[in-house]
């Protein structure tokens, strides 16, 4: 690959007691085909010792690669909310892209050769690929997310595709979030878009940030879907517990984001239709536990 053809991605690794993933994950990062401008790595607190795995981790690369971009940059006092993690990557970014890899999740050595391509067209603002699905065990579960995104069976993710980010909302965004996880996703950096406001508003939502992100996003460009399965999603066993305290928090979320998408789009009565659908899907969800 021409390197005078390479964009600046810097690539933020966010990471809360994910000592027994990060080395592997940092190693599928730096085993990418497509080059890497900077590495930046984040700690919110680990409890786990993964902050002196990390701050090893890093050093060794700084020793063998001195010409590597890298820095860690730990907190002192837990955050408490990923997209904190997210605002503070964008800050410290000085690539033009922005991969938020988080540390449990893993990719191909392909995934960003393939979801730059996205980018080919200058107006995508974020270019995403199709997740595997693995446990806490690196074993695979399910081959991609299309099932559970695209519910009404639109085909919506048949092929890879580019779209226009207010018609992307209109579709399917606004029914529910249809990137199911943000290592899958490159940002574009773009001038006159205002991340870090959309990051801080992000804040107040416990379950929705990264959809509200997404949205915002979208209202300033285009996204670029690619179909193969590249990047590979960690699921986590929860206690039933958490699963019905979260579960009460979404729902209330996904309300928020439903009237949030009423007021500043004209939503076709089909999609109106299908966002009820959601709606009463996530509470009968909620009813069983």
């Amino acid at each position: 690959m021409n390197s005078s053809q390479n964009k600046k991605v810097s690539v933020v690794v966010p990471n809360y007691n994910y000592g027994r993933y990060i080395k592997k994950r940092i190693d599928s990062i730096l085993k990418q085909t497509y080059p890497i401008y900077e590495l930046i790595v984040l700690d919110d607190a680990s409890t786990d010792g993964s902050d002196e795995i990390l701050k090893n981790i890093v050093l060794d690369l700084k020793l063998k690669n001195p010409e590597m971009r890298v820095r860690f940059v730990p907190n002192r006092v837990n955050s408490g909310k990923a997209m904190a993690a997210w605002k503070k990557g964008f800050e410290l970014a000085e690539g033009d892209y922005v991969w938020i890899a988080e540390a449990d999740d893993l990719c191909s050595a392909k995934f960003l050769e393939e979801v730059m391509k996205g980018f080919d067209d200058k107006e995508v603002v974020l270019s995403y690929t199709e997740s595997k699905i693995i446990n806490s065990f690196g074993i695979m579960i399910a081959p991609n997310f299309r099932w559970s995104r695209d519910k009404e069976k639109t085909g919506h993710f048949r092929q890879s595709y580019v779209n226009n980010g207010e018609a992307e909302i209109k579709e399917i965004m606004a029914i529910r979030c249809t990137i199911p996880n943000v290592s899958a996703v490159v940002f574009r950096k773009k001038k006159g878009v205002r991340y870090l406001d959309y990051l801080t508003k992000a804040l107040k939502f416990s379950q929705v940030g990264d959809w509200y992100f997404y949205a915002k996003l979208l209202s300033q460009g285009k996204i670029a879907y690619n179909q193969k399965s590249l990047n590979k999603f960690r699921i986590h066993a929860e206690s039933k517990t958490a699963q019905s305290k979260k579960g009460k928090e979404h729902f209330q979320e996904v309300l928020e984001m439903h009237e949030m998408f009423m007021q500043e789009y004209d939503i076709s009565e089909k999609t109106q239709k299908w966002m009820k659908e959601e709606e009463k899907r996530i509470a009968q969800r909620i009813e069983k536990k």
